[in-house]
């Protein structure tokens, strides 16, 4: 009742609107999936007032959604979302920012990677690739060259893999912020992988590169890495021969009572 009270000015929705954005953020940071789903029904149930608070429900309600199913390995209930983002970015159009589009781009990306729809995650990462304006997410950018290697890999692509290991590793070093994190994933992929003969050879690369990629993310500046996309996982998807998004469902459960509100 207080919050219907509150928010039934425009200016109310906004400030509602604001305070439900952070309180969302912190809700997915600790794993607390059943009180961002409750937060998104409230956030689609309410007046919008204007049409800046109509845009931001839907940025808030279908990026979150979306963000919380490629958490939690439920990347099928992911894809079923993406008519509805499809229509509102066309809706919106033109009043949506980079930092609004792209991270639509990169989850849908991920959505069709965890069902295994590797030329699906391309188109939708080509989306962020070839955007036009990125002065604002080269973060995105970065992350969506390096995440490009992985499909191909998938899709065992490996004519291309060679020119497009140097092609990122000579975009990421101009960038002068070259995470370690990366270096081994190029490495890997550029140095390691032409050399591998058999498959008993490639598990044990695969493992090489999680102990290390484990390692390395203790650090937490190198932990942002997998915010974008959670490569242990998939690691540990190669090394047992498992589908993916099983493996991310599992570490979801594993969070157990933080399940719960």
């Amino acid at each position: 009742q207080y919050e219907s009270a509150y928010i039934e000015t425009k200016e109310n929705v906004l400030g509602y609107l604001r305070i439900m954005n952070n309180y969302i953020i912190g809700c997915l940071k600790i794993n607390k999936y059943k009180e961002v789903l409750k937060s998104i029904e409230k956030i689609r149930s309410i007046s919008p007032k204007s049409f800046e608070a109509e845009v931001k429900i839907f940025l808030m309600s279908y990026g979150f959604e979306l963000t919380l199913f490629c958490n939690i390995g439920g990347f099928e209930k992911g894809i079923k979302l993406v008519p509805y983002i499809e229509n509102g970015l066309k809706k919106y159009k033109g009043k949506l920012s980079s930092i609004d589009e792209l991270p639509f781009y990169l989850y849908i990306a991920k959505a069709y990677f965890g069902t295994g729809q590797y030329k699906n995650a391309l188109l939708w990462l080509n989306k962020i690739i070839n955007y036009q304006d990125l002065s604002l997410r080269k973060d995105l950018y970065s992350f969506a060259i390096l995440f490009n290697l992985i499909i191909h890999l998938e899709l065992g692509n490996s004519d291309l893999l060679e020119y497009n290991v140097k092609s990122v590793y000579g975009f990421l070093h101009k960038r002068r912020l070259l995470y370690k994190f990366e270096t081994s994933v190029l490495n890997f992929i550029g140095k390691k992988l032409p050399k591998i003969n058999d498959n008993k050879e490639l598990i044990e690369a695969f493992k090489e590169l999680k102990t290390e990629l484990e390692k390395i993310t203790k650090d937490p500046f190198e932990k942002k890495a997998l915010e974008y996309f959670d490569f242990i996982s998939w690691l540990e998807s190669k090394i047992s021969h498992r589908p993916f998004a099983d493996i991310v469902k599992e570490k979801a459960l594993q969070s157990g009572t933080r399940y719960s509100s």
